[in-house]
């Protein structure tokens, strides 16, 4: 299994996350996505935040024009395919204030990072 730890905030990191997910999975590898810290916060408050006012009017234009998928569109692709699972951080959970009722419908369950250390053949951090 491919374990990818996603850690950024930054929305172009986690868009790069969900393609390598969704590329490793329609070729038929398990993929498991454990988010973590600032990637939790992006993904509960949906936002846009590539780090720079300019790139994110960049993406938010692509977006409006279908040049780039939305994430949650991009993360459903990967999970069609059946091998994406996605995990978010129960201990950043904690930390940053969350509830699991904040979570998108998409994310599969909470865990720990011991979980993906001891599970993932491959590790990827982002």
């Amino acid at each position: 299994m491919i374990s990818i730890i996603l850690h950024s905030g930054e929305w172009d990191k986690i868009y790069h996350a969900f393609s390598i997910a969704s590329t490793y999975s329609a070729i038929g590898q398990k993929v498991r996505i454990f988010i973590t810290y600032w990637a939790i916060d992006t993904v509960a408050k949906g936002r846009i935040d590539c780090g720079e006012d300019e790139k994110n009017k960049i993406i938010q234009k692509g977006i409006e024009n279908g040049k780039v998928k939305g994430l949650e569109e991009m993360i459903k692709l990967g999970k069609e395919f059946g091998n994406v699972e996605v995990v978010v951080c129960s201990g950043s959970m904690e930390l940053l204030g969350y509830r699991e009722e904040d979570m998108p419908e998409w994310v599969d369950r909470i865990g720990g990072l011991a979980e993906q250390l001891m599970e993932g053949e491959r590790i990827i951090f982002i």
